[in-house]
Order: C-alpha cells, then structure tokens, then sequence
C-alpha cells in the first residue's frame, strides 16, 4: 500500500490566489496547485494534494497541513525510482515549486502518518491570528508591513475589545458571522479569543515617522502605537468567519458597537446586522492541531520533529521572518 504523507507548511498569502486548486490558468496560482505541481516534477505523475484548510486568496499560512499518497515514482523513461525519506522530500517540494514561489512557500516537516489519516477531516483545531496596527494610518505605515497589518487611524480599547469576545465564545449559530455563500449549518463551536499585544516590529522603532513616539511604544503608553492581535482558536469556521468576527471586536474598540450590541448581532443570525469583511492579508494561520496518539505513527525521527514551543512563541518567531 501506498505510504500517506502530511505536510506542514508556511506561505505569504499575497503571492497566491487562495488556496485551492483552479481548473484554469491563473497568475498567481493557488497554493494547491503549487505543491501539486512540485509533487508532479518528484514523481513524474499526477499526485493529489488534500488540504485541512482552503484559506482565502491574501490569507497567509504559519503551520497549514495536507497529506497525499504517493505509491511510486518513475523516472522521465519510466524506470522505477526508491521512494524518498521524508526528509528528502522536505526538500525536494521545496526545490521544485518553481522560481515564483521561493520562499513564498516552504515545507516545514513532512511525516509518514497513518492510512487512513485525513488532513482535514482529522485536525481537532484550527488557530487563526489577525493582526493590527492601531493609531497608524494607511500613510504612514512603513511599506515593508504593508498588507501585512490592518492600519487604524487611532487607539483601540483593548479591554473592551476582550470583554466583547466572550460573548463570541462557545457554541453559538454564527450567521451574523460569515458569507453568504457557505455550509447550511451555520453552527460552530468556538474555543477561544484572546486580544494580545504583539512584539513592535523592529522596523517601526527606526522608521523617521516614528522615532519620537519610540518610547511610548516601548512603554506600552496609550499615545503611542498599538501593535495587536487577535488571536481565534476552533474545530472549523464558516467562510469569512475570522475576518467578520474580527471586524466586529475592531468596531467594539473603537466605541461604534457595544458589547451588548455585539451580543444582538449574534441572536439576529442575520449577515447584515454584523459589520463588513476586513481585508484577508493580515490573516495568518498559525496552527492546525490532531490527536497524535490516534492519527499519526510514533516512529518518527526526533530529528522531523516540529517545535513544540507555545504558539505564542511560534507567532513571535514568524512576526520577525516576515517584517
């Protein structure tokens, strides 16, 4: 039997159009289409990717996952090639995504994992983080982290902002909270939101727009920046669930909804009571989590080994490799 391999990898979303793979030529292509392709050039034949999130075109990726079966690979002529370790075919994907895609999307650990294990189907749950550059407008924001953060032209209430986001919490029919063009069951289940401080990126403290607020950065005072994050923990969304649910707590630091208002537009389960869609390129997956002890095999070399470190630490790490 074929051995299944799982994925995880990393991506800027920018570069790509979504996710998932489209039947017509496109520039940029999804990231689907990429790792299919890269596969392809390995094996000299056709090797389908399933991918555990179909993140939207603009939405970046820190730990997103697939698996794929491949059972054989062949030479140009055809002749029978050894299979690769998983290691080799770390690299090798990441050799063969083509020019436009280096370092843009990079696979970070690759496993041999059960027959029977599903990328999608098996995650436990899924870890989003939105992120926010307040008391900053689109103007002045260095280009460097353009696109990369949502600018707010002013201070957002940070304790508000948490106090709303229990109502949001649990299992709730999050109408209000996603596309019109979705699943039929509107339910979903959601563990938690945090509000978080994010780490300043260094190019804020030397950029001229902003030496002289530098120490008010650093001493977290309420004139200075505010450099957030809001970060979203859950077995499954509903499209744009992040992204609307995350405007909501937006309008709720700013003073324009309440958090008793926020608490309505959840019971009206209606999409045109909550507030619009916030751009998806300061989106980031940070995590896609499993049962190991069901899903994966054990006998993995230490040395594949992702870093188990908190996301928290990991969200750290990626901030300073992208800005």
């Amino acid at each position: 039997m074929a051995p299944r391999y799982k994925i995880t990898y990393e991506y800027v979303g920018k570069y790509f159009t979504g996710w998932q793979r489209l039947t017509y030529d496109i520039n940029p292509l999804p990231v689907q289409n990429v790792l299919e392709n890269s596969l392809k050039h390995i094996c000299n034949k056709e090797i389908k990717v399933f991918g555990s999130s179909r993140t939207d075109s603009g939405v970046s990726a820190l730990g997103n996952t697939s698996h794929f079966d491949i059972d054989q690979r062949t030479s140009r002529k055809g002749k029978p090639l050894p299979l690769l370790t998983t290691d080799e075919l770390t690299m090798a994907i990441n050799y063969n995504v083509g020019e436009q895609y280096l370092d843009r999307v990079r696979i970070i650990k690759t496993e041999i994992v059960d027959d029977n294990f599903h990328s999608r189907f098996h995650a436990t749950s899924r870890t989003y983080l939105y992120k926010i550059l307040a008391n900053c407008g689109k103007k002045q924001t260095p280009l460097e982290l353009l696109d990369r953060v949502l600018e707010i032209s002013f201070i957002l209430d940070v304790n508000k902002m948490k106090e709303a986001a229990e109502i949001l919490v649990g299992r709730h029919d999050f109408s209000s909270f996603r596309s019109k063009d979705c699943t039929k069951n509107p339910v979903r289940t959601i563990e938690y939101i945090k509000i978080i401080e994010l780490p300043t990126p260094e190019i804020i403290r030397y950029h001229p727009d902003f030496i002289n607020c530098s120490k008010e950065i650093n001493n977290n005072v309420n004139h200075g920046l505010q450099y957030i994050g809001i970060e979203i923990k859950a077995q499954s969304f509903l499209h744009n669930q992040v992204r609307i649910m995350s405007s909501a707590l937006i309008e709720v630091g700013k003073g324009t909804i309440t958090k008793d208002q926020l608490k309505e537009i959840l019971e009206k389960k209606d999409r045109l009571a909550a507030p619009s869609t916030i751009a998806s390129e300061p989106l980031t997956l940070i995590k896609v989590s499993y049962d190991h002890k069901k899903n994966i095999e054990n006998n993995i070399d230490n040395n594949n080994n992702i870093d188990n470190n908190s996301i928290s630490n990991r969200i750290i790490k990626f901030l300073k490799k992208i800005f």
